[in-house]
């Protein structure tokens, strides 16, 4: 088995593995979110959970891990700037998914899909129409890994189309790595508020 690099959350003092927590880095402008860790400079880690970054930025934990005497971000502002960085690493498997053309796309090609068994994951925009997503909702999907998010018309400028309701993620690494960040966001939201 591959070794995992180790991190410990600022906030909790757990140690995990370095793709469980978020990379902050501070820069000449203060901190930023380093979600694609491509960032230089002296970096903190904070598991993505209301929790912990509210302990990382309470006691200047934060500012002393990353040797900063500058104003931080609330912790309101920061949980919703991670949740954007989320939304955004979503947005891009997403399209990686359909240029990679491991994507179905729509009601009749997700359908088509679920029917010759290639869809490892599911997911539905917040806006579609009940009747549409119980269309979708067959037997065989009910132990599939299913997501709501983003709007219709948001998942559709994605992929270059008018308006998508449902797709299906047809490659199990790519279904993967979309399950763990709309697990990740739902925590971060639910959590918050």
């Amino acid at each position: 088995m591959k070794h995992q690099p180790e991190r410990t959350c600022i906030g909790c003092r757990n140690v995990f593995t370095k793709d469980e927590v978020v990379r902050i880095v501070s820069g000449p402008a203060g901190i930023a979110i380093d979600y694609r860790e491509k960032l230089p400079g002296r970096a903190a880690y904070v598991c993505p959970r209301p929790d912990c970054i509210q302990k990382a930025f309470g006691k200047g934990n934060l500012a002393k891990a990353l040797r900063l005497k500058i104003r931080l971000p609330g912790t309101d502002e920061f949980i919703v700037l991670l949740a954007a960085n989320i939304e955004g690493k979503i947005k891009s498997l997403i399209v990686m998914a359909a240029k990679a053309g491991k994507l179905a796309a729509g009601y009749s090609a997700v359908l088509d899909a679920l029917e010759k068994k290639r869809v490892e994951m599911l997911l539905y925009a917040q806006d579609i129409s009940e009747g549409t997503r119980a269309k979708v909702a067959l037997p065989e999907t009910r132990s599939m890994r299913q997501a709501s998010l983003f709007t219709r018309d948001g998942l559709g400028k994605l992929l270059n189309r008018e308006l998508v309701g449902v797709i299906g993620i047809e490659d199990k690494g790519f279904a993967d790595a979309v399950w763990k960040e709309t697990e990740r966001l739902k925590v971060l939201i639910n959590n918050n508020g």
